[in-house]
């Protein structure tokens, strides 16, 4: 039996079994209740055996067990009393391992550390352990019930279905509930069932996916509430289909193979009132014996529940094809008869195929006939009818596949990277494209390539950048792409070889860093060609400064700011290839010579002059000012070079020692100078007291550059923080409105909007 676990749907199973046990009325809390009340207890019995390390989904089931049972305690009631027993987790091949871990009303936490301890070993003593569990609750004087979680079968010579007969009829009231954990075998579910229906308990076990998905809405140990709930029930012609009206035979039992507790016969859609709980459902078709089953169906009090099973009957269906013979890739019509429910298909594929395959296809929603198109590859095939839920071919007509008549025409001799025109004839499906490849590549390699649908024939392809031969071919890639008859195939092709591109360069033996030099050249120049310089030994498809072919000659290319042997470069760059170096001339790059001149001091904030001299200005050079041992990338101020000298820089708000440098195209110092930042005194003259709202009169002493300001603010704000403010370069004394709010400030002289280097406090009152 296939068994698909889930840690919810395992919990599902054990809250249904417990129920029997949670679900009796708590005479605590009844005031009516007297003294003399059964007690509810109840032991669990957990299978250690061996066979417990077994796997589900790549985790023991021992560890699964350990932490569903962890969390269902977590959830049970305190006044609920329960006790543990394990069997085969001490000894091998001992029938006698059977041991009680926590007695009848033991706290949680006791019986949380005894599971988290059990290490599975030995046999499965099955009989031996319900009749253990039976004797410690007393069963033949008290009401009894055991749950039973077990994974095999009995391996001790003993039979529970027969020890659970006897149980029952010598108990006052015992109860086994039963959980086939990962049952593989009908004997062994036949016993573990048995066992249970003999005591009047439950038999439950995850058998399918069905199940799974029916148990997920089941929740963990609810309150014992009962109530009625409303159950309506009906069946469809297979998912989704019409909804059966009359001639069905409906059974509602408790799960597990509890009670009837409803039955209907020849009836359509129903709706009847049952007590909330989990059941089975059936349902009988009486003119053909169909059947469907919905498991594990949850109701709660006062809720109102529909339940639709669908029955899956069988359907006259028929597919005639206009033609029954084809050329691969054309298209063909297909006359059909059938349900024509959501999702039906028409389709052709091989004839040994499963019903879910497919190349082309068509629903039978979109009309009759429909048009379907013929896969890559000859031989024999099929046009189906295939019905979508579940998937089933419902009818099928033989139809043969023959080669289509296809061709491609271009030259013969083409120049590396010329873009040349391809005419062509084919199939002319969705993605079948035209190409230029290697003569022994695989049918879905490519270079470059047109799509030949929507793009009429004759088009333009890229050749390959490296001369030699080549084929150009037209792959029918066809309507689908799942099986081995819709792959790619080429069904035409044409030789072609590609010759050296003829490219000339001519440029100076030197240059400096930096410099920019005007390349002559000759050559194909389309759009995707480049003149660059690099490296000798560099890869095909670097560079630094470039100038695309399609821009003309010359190309204005900018010279590396690091002196050392380079190379001018004509680059081809290939579509789904290697770029090819069409044409290459070797330059000697040397240092470029420049001078860097201004102050040895200057005042924090203040803007200095610097002269230089240098390389022809370029983008990216620039003058500016920064601490010595920053990286040749890093600047505070800056003025380009292009803007001539001398240049305008302001200096930094904190003092210390800098450097003057020039930058060359952003990544290279080719001039420097060192110069120190002095600090410099500022003094601010202002009332100590203000009302708040008022305007005061602010006066300052000392120099003052254009990106200072005088403010006030909190004393723990921020250099950055201000509220009203002026500009000192509009001179002293300056207007200055206080806040709205009272509390202690202070006035501040802000140099460049960074730096607080005076500052004044300030009352100021309502």
């Amino acid at each position: 039996m296939a068994f698909v676990y889930n840690y919810r749907l395992f919990v599902s199973m054990c809250a249904i079994l417990f129920a029997g046990f949670l679900s009796y009325p708590s005479y605590a809390d009844d005031p009516d209740a007297n003294d003399t009340a059964v007690k509810q207890d109840a032991i669990l019995i957990l299978d250690a055996s061996g066979s417990m390390w077994g796997q589900i989904e790549g985790t023991a089931k021992i560890e699964i067990a350990k932490t569903v049972l962890g969390e269902l305690l977590d959830d049970l009631p305190a006044k609920n009393r329960l006790g543990l027993m394990a069997y085969g987790h001490n000894k091998k091949g001992d029938c006698s391992d059977i041991e009680m871990l926590s007695k009848v009303g033991a706290s949680r936490t006791d019986i949380k550390a005894a599971i988290k301890n059990i290490n599975p070993k030995g046999k499965t003593p099955i009989s031996a352990s319900v009749k253990l569990a039976a004797d410690k609750l007393k069963y033949t004087e008290n009401k009894a019930t055991v749950v039973l979680i077990s994974d095999g079968i009995e391996t001790c010579n003993l039979d529970p279905c027969a020890l659970g007969k006897q149980l029952e009829q010598d108990g006052i009231d015992f109860t086994a509930h039963v959980v086939g954990f990962d049952i593989v075998d009908q004997k062994t579910e036949d016993q573990l069932q048995c066992l249970a229906s003999s005591t009047g308990g439950r038999y439950l076990t995850a058998a399918s996916a069905g199940d799974l998905s029916l148990a997920l809405g089941t929740t963990i140990l609810k309150k014992a509430d009962t109530g009625p709930a409303t159950l309506t029930l009906e069946a469809t012609v297979l998912e989704g289909g019409p909804t059966i009206t009359t001639g069905l035979n409906w059974q509602v039992r408790q799960s597990g193979g509890g009670d009837i507790v409803y039955e209907a016969n020849n009836k359509g859609t129903v709706t009847e009132s049952v007590l909330s709980g989990v059941y089975d459902i059936s349902v009988t078709r009486s003119s053909d014996g169909l059947k469907g089953v919905a498991k594990l169906v949850e109701t709660l009090p006062g809720a109102r529940k529909t339940v639709t099973i669908a029955l899956s009957p069988e359907f006259p269906a028929r597919v005639v094809p206009d033609s029954n013979a084809v050329n691969a890739g054309t298209e063909f019509s297909v006359t059909w008869e059938g349900p024509n429910r959501k999702s039906d298909f028409i389709t052709i594929t091989e004839p040994d195929a499963s019903a879910r395959s497919y190349t082309s296809y068509a629903y039978t929603g979109n009309g009759n006939p429909l048009k379907l198109t013929a896969p890559t590859s000859a031989g024999d095939y099929e046009v189906r009818y295939v019905l979508a839920n579940p998937y089933k071919v419902l009818a099928r007509t033989p139809i043969k596949v023959t080669e289509s008549n296809s061709f491609i025409e271009a030259k013969d001799t083409a120049q590396a990277g010329e873009h040349i025109e391809v005419a062509w004839k084919g199939p002319n499906t969705k993605s079948d494209f035209i190409t230029v490849t290697n003569p022994d590549a695989n049918d879905r390699k490519y270079l470059d390539y047109v799509y030949t649908q929507n793009n009429p024939s004759p088009q333009k392809l890229i050749m390959p950048v490296a001369p030699g031969d080549y084929e150009l071919r037209y792959v029918f890639v066809g309507p689908a792409k799942n099986t081995a008859s819709n792959s790619h195939k080429v069904v035409a092709r044409k030789a072609i070889t590609i010759t050296k591109a003829v490219v000339t360069l001519q440029g100076p033996k030197q240059a400096e860093t930096g410099e920019i030099l005007q390349i002559n050249w000759t050559g194909p120049g389309r759009e995707r060609d480049f003149i660059t310089v690099t490296t000798p030994d560099a890869a095909a498809r670097s560079y630094t400064n470039y100038s695309y072919g399609h821009q003309g000659s010359p190309a204005e290319i900018r010279m590396p700011v690091n002196p050392g042997d380079y190379e001018l470069r004509y680059v081809q760059q290939g579509v789904n290839e290697p770029d090819k170096v069409a044409a290459r001339r070797p330059i000697k790059i040397v240092q470029s010579v420049a001078t860097i001149s201004g102050p040895k001091t200057a005042n924090v904030g203040s803007e200095i002059s610097v002269k230089w001299s240098g390389p022809t200005p370029a983008s990216g050079d620039f003058i500016t000012i920064t601490a010595p041992d920053a990286s040749e990338r890093a600047y505070q101020d800056y003025a380009y070079t292009k803007n001539g000298s001398p240049s305008k820089i302001e200096v930094p708000v904190a003092p210390g020692t800098y450097e003057l440098r020039f930058v060359q195209n952003n990544n290279k110092v080719i001039a420097r100078q060192s110069i120190k930042i002095e600090d410099i005194s500022m003094s601010l003259d202002a009332p100590k007291v203000g009302k708040t709202g008022e305007t005061i009169s602010v006066s300052f002493t000392g120099p003052t550059a254009k990106g200072d300001w005088v403010t006030v603010v909190l004393p723990d704000a921020g250099a950055r923080k201000y509220n009203d403010y002026f500009y000192p370069r509009n001179g002293s004394p300056g207007a200055l409105k206080l806040p709205k709010q009272a509390g202690e400030y202070e006035i501040r002289y802000v140099l460049e909007g960074e730096r607080v280097i005076a500052r004044q406090p300030i009352t100021i009152s309502e």
